[in-house]
């Protein structure tokens, strides 16, 4: 398991993004695998970011108060 001291927060305003590889839960915070980053998030994501592991993701944290992180998702549609 990760330390949750290897996992990084994000400042306002600030990115992650890539593939979502896991996501493990240590304590009152989720440890989101985004490519080789490791990021600590509130624990309240994990519901809307479970669905999401295998997909690419971006992840932006803002100082609104009730939107503190926001998603962009890239979803691969099938070739037809």
């Amino acid at each position: 398991m990760i330390a949750s001291t290897e996992a990084r927060r994000l400042a306002a305003y600030e990115e992650g993004a890539g593939d979502l590889l896991a996501l493990v839960k240590q304590d009152d915070i989720i440890v989101a695998h985004i490519g080789k980053a490791r990021l600590a998030l509130p624990a309240t994501l994990e519901q809307s970011l479970r669905p999401l592991i295998g997909h690419w993701i971006a992840i932006l944290r803002t100082d609104l108060p009730q939107r503190e992180y926001l998603f962009r998702i890239r979803i691969e549609e099938p070739e037809q």
